[in-house]
Parts: C-alpha cells; structure tokens; sequence
C-alpha cells in the first residue's frame, strides 16, 4: 500500500514551491503557441477545423498519460514522475522551434498532452502531499488552478513578446532552460511517497471510483467537465475568434483572450474555502451561466473590452467550480490516495473536454464561431445534470 508523509517544515514549503513551479512552467509552456495560430495557419496552410483539431491531439496525449500516472508516481516516486512531465514539455517546445509542417504541429501538442497529463497526475499529487493543513487552501488551489494560472503566463508572456518580435524561438528556449532548471532542483524537494505500490499495480489502469468518493465524484466530475469544457473554445479558437471578431492583427488579444480565460481561476480558491461547498457549487454555476450569455453577446457584437472583462469573471466562475470540487474529493479521500484521486478527476476533466472538443472541431468549420462557443457550452453544461441531481450537496 502507498504511503505519503505530511511534513510542516520548510523542506516541505520547499518542495511545494518545486512542484508549483513545476506546473505553472509546463503549462505556460501549453499556452505559448495558442496566440500564433494564426500566424501557424498562414505558414503552415491550416484551416479553422485543423487549429481545433490541436486540442484533440492534445486532450489524446493528456488522456493516455492520465490513465496511469497517478499509480505509476505511487510505484517510482513523486519526483520521476514531476521530471517526466519537465522533459516532455522541453521536447515539445524545441519540436515547436523545429514546426515544418501542420502534422509536426499536431504532434508537438500532443508530446505537450503527456507532459500536462503527468504534470496534472503526479505533479499535483506532490503539492497535496507537501502542504499541511495550515497550507491547505494554497495546495488544493494549486492543485485544481495551477493547470490555468500557468496557461495565463504563457499566454500573456508570447503575447507581449510579440509585440517587440515575430521569431518566436527565444521563448520557446527560455522555456526549455527554465524547465530543465527546475527538473536540476527536483532533488532539493522532499520525496513524500514512502512506500510504493509495484509496477505491475502501477501500470493497471484505474477503472473503478472509490467507495467513499461515489457520493460526491458526479458532482465534483460535472464541475470539472463544466470549467474545462466550456474553456475549450479559449484553449483552440480563441485566435481565429479574435482576428473574425475584434479584427485582430497581431497574437495580443488572443493571448488575453486565453489568459483572462485562465488566470483569475486563482481567485476562485481562497473564495471557495471561504464558503459552504453547496453555495461554491451553486454559486459558481450560476456565475458561469451568466458570464458565459454575456461572453455570447460581446462577442457577436465584437465588443473587445467588455469581453475581455467577462472573459476574467467566467475565469473566476471556473475557479470557484474547480477548488470546491477538489476540496470535496480530498475531504472525502485517504491522504495515501491523494495520487488516484488527483489522476481520477483530472481524467474524468479530460474526456469530458476531449468530448467537447471534438463537437466543436466538427461545427468550426461550418458555423458561426460565436455559435461553436454556445454549443460547447451547451455540451458541458449537460454533464453538470447528473452531479446537481445527487444528494451530495443536500446536506
């Protein structure tokens, strides 16, 4: 059986920074080339449905590393798992500076997939492990946001580069350089799986959800779905959305576009733990619905500032959902499960998305893009029905 330790010195603080920066680089590292779609579909000769077609071809990666990489941190350690992830996002990134062809570009993301599904696994797993419960909200909030945080980096930081320079290789080395850095002070932070599952164990798929999580997981999974579904539309076509709609000429508001979608989720942890997870739930729905009919609006009418204003209070919505659903799973859960469940969650996220995705990889090349926004909404919000339908929150 596996077993992690839950220190509260500095070495843990330590090691918790580690892991944070660990995420938050390899998903800025995701959010980098979604501002230079359009510049990708001009040089590369791509259409609206191959830009969308990136976010299968990521959510593929992510969903086949997912699978295992919860069990496979309790079988080798936190730390291997954490510098698997750092390598894979430093191969992708030099696969970018490389980029002949749209099928190199599908496959960059893809290697970028696994990078973020080992990072959203064994990597999150870490920072649970390594905050006590004075640093709780800090661990839990990393853990559900720190995927979004790490993509408004990226985002903004190639958007504001690109407005000085068009080669982007720079900030794809600076990446690398950064990552591997990290993956060199892997060894200061502090192992919290002390003892391990085998291999065999490791490499079985988990199939199943917990008794004592099975109350409360179709909420927590709806929510999930609901905040990454409904920001699939962000992560693929928020590019061409903005040079259709607010005529953009150059990746800056696209990138804040994708990082006002991203960033303020942050916000949603200290608010959720400041409430009852049923008003969290409630209230980050309701916020999410009407942000989103906003967003819907501003759009159509290509009100740039007043959409980028709700793009950051439907960021925040997402937040809410997120934090509050993680919180619930870890409350319901054994610390030495920490790893499964993380995995668990983010998987049942991810093919959601993946769902979502594809629906609107199918439409964009033949509808409206502020219609493709609507319908993905529409899509994540029906997986939302079965959790609000339980008891869960009735207590």
């Amino acid at each position: 059986m596996t077993e992690v330790c839950h220190a509260s010195n500095t070495k843990d603080l330590t090691s918790a920074i580690i892991a944070a920066c660990a995420m938050l680089l390899t998903f800025a590292a995701v959010a980098v080339p979604v501002p230079l779609y359009a510049e990708y579909k001009i040089a590369l000769g791509l259409t609206d449905a191959d830009i969308s077609l990136t976010m299968v071809s990521y959510l593929t990666g992510v969903l086949t590393t997912l699978f295992i990489g919860g069990s496979l941190s309790d079988a080798l350690g936190r730390r291997p798992l954490v510098a698997a992830a750092l390598l894979f996002g430093s191969l992708a990134c030099a696969l970018y500076i490389w980029l002949p062809n749209g099928a190199a570009l599908q496959i960059a993301r893809m290697v970028q997939g696994v990078s973020c599904g080992l990072t959203m696994s064994a990597t999150s797993a870490f920072m649970l492990d390594c905050t006590s419960q004075r640093y709780r909200t800090f661990g839990t909030t990393i853990a559900s946001t720190g995927c979004l945080i790490g993509m408004m980096i990226g985002s903004l930081g190639i958007g504001i580069y690109a407005t000085f320079s068009r080669n982007y290789i720079p900030m794809f080395g600076v990446l690398i350089v950064l990552m591997m850095l990290n993956a060199v002070l892997l060894p200061l932070a502090q192992e919290t799986v002390t003892h391990r599952i085998t291999i065999r164990k490791a490499i079985k798929p988990l199939v199943h959800i917990p008794k004592n999580l099975r109350p409360v997981f179709p909420l927590a999974a709806g929510c999930y779905i609901a905040a990454w579904g409904t920001g699939v539309f962000f992560q693929s076509l928020s590019t061409p959305a903005a040079v259709t709609y607010f005529q953009s000429t150059d990746p800056l508001i696209p990138a804040l576009m994708f990082a006002l979608a991203m960033a303020p989720s942050a916000l949603g942890g200290p608010m959720s733990a400041r409430t009852t997870t049923r008003f969290a739930v409630y209230g980050g729905t309701a916020l999410l619905c009407i942000s989103y009919a906003i967003l819907w609006v501003t759009l159509t009418k290509g009100m740039t500032v007043p959409f980028l204003i709700t793009d950051g209070v439907f960021s925040v919505s997402t937040g809410i959902l997120l934090s509050a659903s993680m919180h619930m799973l870890i409350s319901y859960s054994d610390p030495a499960d920490s790893a499964s469940v993380v995995s668990l969650i983010n998987f049942t996220g991810y093919v959601g998305s993946t769902v979502v995705s594809i629906a609107m990889s199918t439409i964009a090349n033949t509808l409206a893009l502020s219609t493709v926004l609507m319908v993905g909404f529409a899509i994540s919000m029906v997986f939302m029905i079965p959790g609000l339908a339980t008891k869960a929150l009735r207590k």
